[in-house]
This record gives C-alpha cells, sequence and structure tokens, in this order.
C-alpha cells in the first residue's frame, strides 16, 4: 500500500475541519462576554466565579484559533520583524 502525498491538511475534509475549527474558535473569543452577563445577572454566581469561566472559554477559544490556523503563521512574522 502507498500513502498519497496529500496530507490531510491539504485535502478537502481537512479544508473543512479547519474552518469548522476556526469558526468554533471564533465563538469560544466572542461568546465569553456575553456569558459572563448573563452568568452573573441571571444565575446570580460570584463575579470572580463568572470572570473566570470567561476567561477559560476565551483562553480555550485562543488556542484552538492557534491550532486551526497553525502555529507557522505566527512564528515567521515574529521573526522577520
Amino acid at each position: 500500500m502507498s500513502m498519497s502525498a496529500v496530507k490531510f491538511t491539504d485535502s478537502e475534509v481537512g479544508k473543512l475541519l479547519r474552518g469548522v475549527l476556526v469558526i468554533v474558535a471564533a465563538g469560544l473569543m466572542i461568546l465569553p462576554a456575553y456569558l459572563n452577563y448573563e452568568i452573573w445577572h441571571r444565575f446570580s454566581i460570584n463575579p470572580v466565579v463568572s470572570m473566570a469561566i470567561s476567561l477559560q472559554l476565551f483562553a480555550i477559544g485562543v488556542i484552538l484559533f492557534i491550532l486551526a490556523v497553525g502555529k507557522e503563521r505566527f512564528v515567521g512574522k515574529i521573526q522577520q520583524q
């Protein structure tokens, strides 16, 4: 059996999954602001706990975005400057 020379990330399914991951990551970066307001006002949870939940969701969103886009794109720009 020979392996295809096309990487998974270059295939159509890979591109589709990368697009979905970028959308999920963007949602996790934007959604915490709304969730923070709702959690704090509707459920009367301590503001510190509410902010902790929001910060964790935002951090997960940033990590997913970096994984989807690829760290090579960030490293290349930093080293050029």
